[in-house]
């Protein structure tokens, strides 16, 4: 329980930090011992599954971006979604709170240099969450974040080097909520965030650089000599694209790549105790789910919903897709939250012949003895949209789910599309009109601030819907609660109240959390780096990773 002992510490600081209202920012602020490179050189070449939609951090936030994107910028602080668990500063060197909990003020490291040698100023963060805020939602996804009541949170640079947030009332997830990549205004300003150049040649502050974007073949990082937390011991970093995950592990084994940082769970056995390679097991921050279109009238009624979750054997699809690496998963929020327990919630568990009897019930029966399901005389037919190109593990599972759904009768369209397209189509826009049925999605990274998954699961009129379509009032008004409470029991209390609330109703079908295989070849050393699934680099100190030889 390493992860709730450390996650609960540091946010209980952060919840006494509001609740006594005066925060010296210093005692929270990351110090990190001097560091120097044991060996200097070389180059390490991962892997991604395919283009990233962009390489802009105010715009893209899909896993593919994500994982590249780490590498090149910086956020103003550490603990929100893709920046880790542990609630510190990271642009921002020290930072204070008012008395009424309204002002926050934070003092950027002084000297951070952009990729083309300019300097990091208060304005580039100020230019940052701006840009958010006034972008549309399909742009910034970030975008709910940085509104209060509907209004924009007000930032300001008081200097080069200091930067002041205005809220209209306190925000004990504010800190994390911040957590996204900082981007230079004397670069982006009045360029389109959707297609112009800086989504495949980004300027950030990170200890690598983009210098190479080779479309569907691989994208190269060099090493940035000027960044603030010293120059990486490597000189380059590469992701080749490679879609299928059976070729990423044969060219692990060839050499031609050196990382994978989530090797099937059946080719795991090929690395185990072989002295050319170091594996490493953890638990990830992740949820993988069914989410419903509750605009659908077929899925309105949660008995429809439940029905299809006892359908599914999820142990037994753990087994299936990801040969068990994975934890059947009891909560519409992950395990890295403080209040999670993995036996709290149940009663859910498989049962296909009482899905059935539910289903029958609500008169989706087969009706004319042909084996599929019908109500009111139609065949009553789902359709079940996935990634195209081997995205994670959401077409196998999707394969998995629709096999499970056709053994009590249920007509299961499978159909998959490319990655891009599903961003466009789904994750880019708050919209009701959405085109799917149902849909195998989820997340990773989130971190363990409960109120990142109000995106997920609130639907208020100044917000717009969610991806699932899902309002329950009861729910916005819980999550508007928690976000001004500031005693943490008391705030960690509503979670839960929501916690149960979504367990009830299954907005959306939790499944399980990954447990991940990452292999590494033996001539790299990540000691001094720090492995942490739970950052989109995977590791805290990526610039302090280096070759043996």
């Amino acid at each position: 329980m390493r992860f709730a002992k450390r996650f609960g510490f540091m946010l209980l600081i952060m919840s006494m930090a509001l609740t006594t209202l005066a925060l010296p920012g210093a005692a929270l602020a990351q110090e990190d011992a001097a560091f120097t490179c044991p060996a200097t050189g070389g180059t390490l070449i991962t892997t991604i599954t395919d283009d990233p939609v962009s390489l802009n951090g105010i715009y893209a936030n899909d896993g593919a971006s994500v994982s590249v994107l780490s590498w090149v910028f910086n956020p103003l602080t550490l603990g929100g979604e893709n920046w880790g668990t542990n609630i510190t500063g990271d642009l921002a060197e020290s930072w204070e709170i008012s008395e009424d909990g309204l002002t926050w003020t934070f003092h950027l490291h002084q000297g951070v240099k952009w990729h083309d040698g300019e300097e990091l100023t208060a304005d580039d963060v100020v230019f940052s969450f701006n840009l958010i805020q006034t972008s549309e939602e399909e742009i910034a996804p970030f975008r709910p974040r940085f509104l209060q009541n509907g209004e924009p949170i007000q930032f300001d640079a008081a200097d080069d080097y200091t930067v002041v947030a205005t809220l209209q009332e306190p925000n004990a997830s504010f800190f994390t909520d911040i957590s996204v990549p900082i981007v230079p205004r004397h670069v982006l300003e009045g360029q389109d965030l959707r297609e112009g150049p800086f989504n495949r040649a980004p300027i950030g502050t990170g200890p690598f650089k983009v210098v190479e974007w080779v479309t569907g073949e691989s994208i190269t990082l060099e090493a940035f000599d000027d960044y603030f937390r010293g120059r990486p011991c490597l000189d380059r970093v590469i992701f080749k694209i490679i879609p299928d995950e059976d070729s990423q592990v044969n060219a692990l084994l060839t050499g031609e790549i050196d990382l994978i940082l989530n090797v099937p769970g059946a080719q795991v056995a090929r690395f185990e105790n072989n002295p050319d390679y170091n594996l490493i097991i953890a638990e990830y921050d992740s949820l993988f789910q069914i989410f419903f279109n509750l605009e659908r009238e077929q899925f309105k009624d949660p008995q429809v919903r439940k029905a299809l979750m006892i359908a599914i054997d999820r142990q037994a699809l753990i087994d299936t897709v990801r040969q068990g690496y994975g934890v059947v998963h009891n909560s519409h929020f992950d395990h890295v939250v403080p209040f999670f327990e993995p036996d709290k919630l149940g009663g859910y568990d498989y049962n296909p012949e009482l899905a059935g009897q539910m289903l029958d019930d609500l008169g989706i029966t087969d009706s004319d003895g042909d084996g599929i399901r019908d109500k009111d005389s139609e065949p009553w037919v789902v359709n079940l949209l996935s990634f195209a190109g081997g995205f994670r593990d959401y077409a196998d599972y999707g394969q998995v789910v629709q096999a499970y759904w056709q053994d009590i009768g249920i007509q299961v369209e499978l159909e998959l599309r490319d990655l891009a397209t599903m961003v466009e189509q789904i994750y880019q826009e708050r919209i009701v009109d959405k085109p799917f049925d149902l849909l195998t999605s989820g997340w990773g990274v989130i971190g363990p601030e409960p109120n990142s998954y109000a995106n997920f699961y609130m639907w208020t009129d100044a917000l717009g819907p969610n991806i699932e379509n899902y309002r329950n009032e009861k729910v916005n008004e819980l999550f508007e609660q928690a976000r001004v409470t500031t005693d943490f029991d008391a705030r960690m209390a509503i979670y839960e109240e929501i916690e149960a609330i979504l367990w009830d109703e299954l907005p959306t079908l939790p499944l399980y959390h990954e447990t991940r295989p990452a292999v590494m070849s033996s001539l790299f050393v990540i000691d001094d780096a720090v492995f942490d699934s739970s950052i989109g680099t995977s590791f805290v100190h990526p610039e302090r990773i280096y070759m043996t030889e």
